[in-house]
């Protein structure tokens, strides 16, 4: 295995294992946001200069279940925690929305966006 790809399964394990532990209100899970980011993995944590195919659609899919206050604020918590752990970019992150073409999921990931103010 390449060092990039086996960077990527760390980084992904890891994720999902942080994951089993955070638990967030709101009709879409943690772990489902986890399972759409993890495609975006080499773009978020900076090894790639655009988003996979695979990272956009799996946003999308992500996108058409984010309709309520509840959920953009599930995302957000999230997103937060995980952008804090990971070493996410966070400029990269805040362009993944519009490169993605998503609507419902454009949610805020600072490690100081308060996310019970997200609507």
């Amino acid at each position: 295995m390449g060092v990039k790809k086996m960077v990527k399964a760390v980084f992904v394990v890891g994720l999902l294992v942080a994951m089993m532990n955070v638990s967030v209100e709101g009709a879409v899970t943690c772990n489902q946001v986890v399972s759409a980011m993890t495609p975006c993995a080499t773009y978020l944590i900076g090894n790639a200069a655009t988003p996979a195919a695979a990272c956009c659609t799996s946003i999308r899919g992500l996108d058409s279940q984010v309709k309520a206050t509840p959920d953009k604020q599930a995302v957000c918590s999230c997103l937060k925690n995980q952008a804090n752990s990971y070493g996410v970019q966070l400029g990269k992150a805040a362009n993944l929305p519009s490169l993605c073409q998503v609507t419902d999921l454009n949610v805020p990931i600072s490690p100081n966006v308060d996310c019970s103010k997200v609507h």
